[in-house]
């Protein structure tokens, strides 16, 4: 058994504006009441939280366990998007006057075991997670160089649970594991979906990992990696109207994240091919792998744009989902490693 606490403080400090806001009907935009000047160093607002933990391990026999555990953290920085994937202009914001930092608890019971004189591994986890002061954005938010974001966003809760499963084998010339997960992230945030749960950015159904080993001699080894994910959700417009021609998109339930991108998943293989056996000062090891092998276009992400073709007065201008794929082809590779004494 192992348990333990941290301590932790945070202080959002001075040498800066500081923004007020009033209240506002849920789902709109906060009015700013107030804009004060704080001095360098001065503590705007700090926080301090107990952060404790708590495993447990107990061995059924000598080849299977159960565990479980709990802990608690603390996180004082928030990351505010509304894409799909991560981008350099993802907003990043610390717990400050008007926003709290992040909480979450979590509980997990798994069960391992081992078999054929431990050389095969199986482990199955449950979990569960809570969150709280998590945080969102108002429809129609503005993100990108808002000095008055803090105004535009709002505060909720958050679950997220699922299943890991992982088999692996680790001895003779074929080795490797599967591993699985089933899960979900939802949140709840007040002003935001009708005000009922709806699925995180972070939100994938189904994750799968398959990677293997095979021993084609005793210097070269060839290998595999598959990988699938489920697409991760996105908002888009579910109807519209057309204006002089041009298509007006609308969401016109405030659904948040009712569409996911298309499913992510790729193969990858190499060849390494190990330096002779002897007492050297100088060892050398290649690998030749291809990325991508059925150079899958995976989705980074979904824009929309018009035709930009022109069209007769009489005919509307038809409106086109684009897929960007930053990795869309298989990409072969070289590498050299190398160790001296």
């Amino acid at each position: 058994m192992n348990y333990g606490v941290r301590l932790s403080h945070f202080a959002y400090l001075g040498g800066r504006n500081v923004y007020s806001f009033g209240d506002a009907p849920l789902g709109e935009m906060k009015p700013l009441t107030d804009i004060t000047v704080a001095e360098s160093g001065e503590i705007i607002e700090d926080f301090l939280n107990f952060e404790p933990r708590f495993s447990l391990k107990v061995d059924l026999d000598k080849s299977s366990s159960f565990k479980a555990s709990y802990n608690r953290t603390a996180q004082y920085i928030h990351l505010l998007s509304n894409t799909t994937a991560s981008t350099p202009v993802d907003i990043w914001t610390p717990a400050t006057n008007n926003i709290k930092p992040a909480m979450a608890d979590q509980v997990a019971v798994g069960y391992f075991r081992n078999f054929k004189e431990n050389k095969y591994e199986f482990s199955g986890e449950l979990y569960y997670k809570t969150m709280d002061n998590l945080i969102d954005y108002i429809d129609g938010a503005d993100l990108i160089l808002n000095e008055f974001v803090e105004g535009q966003i709002l505060e909720g809760q958050g679950r997220a649970y699922g299943a890991e499963l992982m088999v692996k084998k680790t001895e003779g010339r074929f080795s490797g594991w599967l591993s699985y997960t089933l899960a979900r992230s939802e949140r709840l945030v007040e002003g935001v979906n009708n005000n009922e749960w709806y699925p995180s950015r972070f939100d994938q159904t189904h994750n799968l990992s398959l990677t293997t080993f095979y021993e084609l001699t005793d210097r070269m080894t060839l290998s595999a990696n598959f990988v699938y994910n489920s697409g991760t959700p996105t908002t888009f417009a579910n109807s519209g109207y057309y204006q002089q021609g041009y298509f007006i998109p609308n969401n016109d339930n405030n659904a948040r994240n009712n569409v996911r991108i298309p499913d992510y998943h790729r193969l990858d293989l190499s060849l390494t091919i190990d330096p002779k056996p002897g007492n050297r000062k100088w060892k050398g090891q290649w690998v030749f792998g291809i990325y991508n092998i059925y150079s899958r276009r995976n989705p980074f992400s979904i824009y929309f744009r018009q035709n930009p073709e022109r069209v007769a007065a009489s005919q509307a201008v038809n409106t086109e989902a684009i897929r960007l794929s930053v990795i869309g082809n298989f990409i072969p590779s070289i590498s050299y490693n190398f160790t001296f004494k």
